[in-house]
């Protein structure tokens, strides 16, 4: 997961909390909108029928006390207001499912109760049909249907969607329960007139609903406000409730009348009311005061509907603003998060980017600022650490203080690669001018060698100086390895062109086994002046390896011929090879040639490969390895046509002769002395002759002298014969004139392979053979 991601994850879980939070409270507002409109809806839709409910009942409840208590017109009447009660019940009871709905846990077990009492209406009727239902229950059970109607306004205003709707809702109460009191005491007053009986309980009821009357209206008048505090006023001084309230006064002064004095003429209570006096005592008559007080119902019924609907108005005008407030915090918030989302990936791009041209600018330094420095140093250049690395300015936040250390890092990098450049620069030139002096040690002991070996007289002494001078030779070939490796020339050169095959003779003549090393066809071309010294150490490495790693007793074959692109020389051994893994990182290695260093070298490393691919990189010489045809190694070096003179000479046709000693550079004929002597001959004395021509750069050096490999007294116990000639057998004399026949036929032999006819030569110890 990348920095990006990371950081917009961040931001996106914080985002996503906060849009979760905001689209949950304001998809929860936009419902408690809803919820209220709804509720003030239904409120609404249901004041309406719940007050045509109340006044239906309470015409039938005052007609059907009638009906009991013998009126005869109370029955027609009836039907009538009945009929009326119905239609309302029907309407608000099916208002009953939207009104659980808005409060499903606490108004289910109310309303099913008032569900109850709607449902025992006909059988009450059926009882009053029957007069089998006395006055008192008849009326207990109409008010209560009609206290209905006022604890669901209480549960109305307990469920609604906010506590100020809820208590504008009970001050609508107060109108509505003072309309129910008005209408329970008239109805008692009004029966007890038609009937001309008021009993003592009768009276004190109908005190007490004229008193819970008169205190509601007062209540109403204390919490009212407004408009319908004017509209309360406004009914308390009309005609009609001064009307009502003498018929009441004037009752409740009159007192009870017995049942016994129940006779119309005598209690004045009758219907038929002639009598002056009787008349003075009731300000206005029975249909008056109803009229009067239906009026004032009404009129409070109107007000608690008016109160109601104020408080339902509230409630959806606050629900429609709560659900569009609701609506726009809750885009906000969702624009809020997109904007947040938008600024941190602005913010995220823009630390990516200055975190891109950080990485930019330090891989810059790593590839291409550094390695330029780690070159000039490597070139002997003074470098300053401090002006040569840039710097990077990121400011000074983290990223600028990572950009600092990164500053920081850099210097102290650049002082250590100035540092070490100056240690190795030190070693370097120890290194070389230890390999310098070491090869000038040994140029001097050759030319001491060289010396000895011409004024020897004694063959067994010549043959060690030999071999000392063979040991030199390697000693002067390591000394270069150290002066190739340090990236400096050998120090010998050639001015002219060299033949290959001298050249590849002198190879092995710097080869530590090279008595088992043997020629094989060489092609007869010139190699440049310039190269013939790092080709000879090139080839000795490679055949030094293939006798390295090849059994004692196995030979190692050399041969070049022309292809294409120049001469392939081939280095033959038979050991036991490489794997394919071995040879592919060994190729590789002759391929590029690593920098010469402490890191380049390991546990097994070869530092002869080290020299070769560092010598064939500087020629231009392609080295590679493969597997030979008898499961060992072949090295194949590819000396190039550039390197390359045609019309090299033929060497001359005599047995092979030992790789010249390091003293005697290529191209100057040389016989070794080492051979075997001729078998010992009565007299004692076996000379050998060996025969040197001169140098052509040195004609005033001395030949070699005549040697004679001569007996002690110790060995043979006879006191040796000086100058007598050498003697030879039959068979070594026959054999002797064999080969010299056999040469002389070699050299009258027309030449007919081609230019490039391959020279073959034997093993370097063919000197040691009978022929000799």
């Amino acid at each position: 997961m990348g920095i990006r991601t990371r950081l917009l994850a961040i931001v996106l879980i914080t985002s996503s909390a906060l849009l979760a939070v905001g689209v949950g409270a304001a998809a929860y507002l936009v419902r408690s909108g809803r919820a209220a409109q709804e509720w003030a809806d239904l409120a609404t839709s249901t004041t309406t029928p719940a007050i045509l409910m109340v006044q239906g009942l309470q015409e039938e409840r005052r007609l059907s006390l009638l009906y009991l208590a013998g009126d005869p017109g109370a029955a027609g009447q009836l039907v009538d207001a009945r009929k009326r009660s119905d239609l309302a019940l029907a309407t608000v009871t099916a208002k009953g499912d939207a009104a659980m709905r808005l409060d499903p846990d606490g108004s289910a077990a109310q309303l099913e109760g008032y569900q109850k009492l709607f449902d025992a209406v006909p059988g009450l009727r059926a009882a009053i049909e029957a007069r089998t239902i006395p006055r008192e229950e008849a009326f207990g059970f109409f008010s209560a249907v009609i206290d209905t109607i006022i604890s669901a306004s209480v549960l109305a205003a307990r469920v609604a969607p906010d506590a100020g709707i809820g208590i504008a809702l009970n001050y609508g109460v107060e109108p509505l329960r003072a309309a129910e009191s008005l209408s329970k005491a008239d109805t008692l007053g009004a029966v007890a007139l038609t009937v001309g009986e008021f009993t003592g309980a009768q009276l004190v009821e109908f005190n007490r609903q004229i008193g819970e009357f008169r205190g509601e209206v007062a209540y109403s008048g204390a919490l009212l406000k407004g408009q319908r505090l004017a509209q309360l006023r406004s009914l308390t001084d009309s005609p009609a409730w001064h009307q009502l309230i003498a018929m009441q006064d004037a009752v409740m002064l009159r007192g009870p009348a017995p049942a016994a004095d129940a006779d119309p003429d005598s209690t004045g209570y009758g219907a038929e009311q002639t009598t002056d006096s009787d008349a003075a005592a009731l300000p206005s008559s029975v249909a008056d005061w109803q009229r009067a007080s239906g009026e004032v119902v009404g009129a409070l019924l109107k007000l608690w509907e008016d109160q109601s609907g104020d408080a339902h108005a509230t409630a959806r005008a606050q629900g429609a603003d709560t659900a569009n407030r609701s609506l726009a915090g809750g885009a906000a918030v969702l624009l809020i998060t997109i904007l947040a989302f938008v600024a941190a990936l602005v913010l995220a791009n823009r630390f990516i980017g200055r975190m891109r041209r950080l990485r930019n600018d330090t891989l810059e330094l790593a590839d291409e600022r550094l390695p330029d420095i780690m070159r000039r140093l490597d070139n002997g250049e003074n470098v300053d650490s401090a002006a040569e690395v840039s710097r990077l300015d990121f400011g000074t936040d983290e990223l600028g203080e990572v950009a600092q250390a990164f500053n920081r890092a850099q210097v102290a990098a650049v002082s250590a690669a100035v540092a070490e450049a100056r240690t190795r620069a030190g070693f370097h030139t120890v290194f070389l001018n230890i390999a310098h002096r070491n090869q000038l040690a040994v140029h001097r002991q050759l030319t001491l060698l060289d010396r000895a070996e011409r004024q020897e007289e004694n063959a067994d002494q010549l043959e060690l100086l030999f071999q000392l001078d063979h040991l030199a030779t390697r000693a002067r070939r390591h000394a270069e390895n150290l002066i190739v490796l340090g990236g400096e020339q050998s120090g010998r050169r050639w001015r002219n062109p060299v033949p290959l095959w001298e050249l590849i003779r002198g190879a092995v003549a710097e080869s530590l086994d090279y008595t088992r090393i043997q020629t094989g066809r060489v092609a007869e071309v010139l190699i440049a002046g310039q190269a013939v010294a790092d080709l000879i150490h090139l080839l000795a490495e490679l055949m030094d390896n293939a006798t390295s790693f090849s059994p004692p007793e196995s030979r190692v074959e050399v041969s070049a011929s022309v292809v294409g692109r120049g001469v392939a020389v081939e280095v033959t051994d038979q050991g036991l090879g490489m794997t394919e893994e071995e040879i592919t990182a060994h190729n590789r290695l002759l391929a590029e040639p690593p920098d010469f260093g402490v890191a380049a070298l390991t546990g097994d490393t070869r530092l002869g490969l080290f020299v070769v691919a560092t010598l064939a990189a500087r020629h231009g010489v392609p080295v590679r390895l493969t597997e030979s045809v008898y499961g060992g190694i072949k090295a194949i070096a590819l000396i190039p046509t550039a390197l390359i003179e045609s019309g090299g000479p033929r060497p001359p046709e005599h047995p092979a002769l030992e790789p010249v000693p390091a003293s005697v550079p290529p191209g100057e004929p040389f016989v070794s002395p080492a051979a075997e002597p001729a078998p010992a001959v009565s007299g004692g004395v076996h000379p050998m002759t060996v025969i040197s021509k001169p140098r052509p750069d040195e004609g005033a050096r001395p030949v070699l002298p005549r040697r004679q490999r001569q007996s002690t007294e110790a060995d043979t116990g006879v006191i040796p014969v000086v100058d007598l000639p050498r003697t030879r057998t039959p068979e070594q004399a026959r054999n002797l004139m064999t080969a010299i026949d056999g040469g002389t036929r070699s050299g009258r032999r027309p030449d007919t392979e081609s230019p490039t006819t391959d020279h073959t030569r034997e093993e370097g110890n063919d000197d040691r053979s009978p022929a000799h």
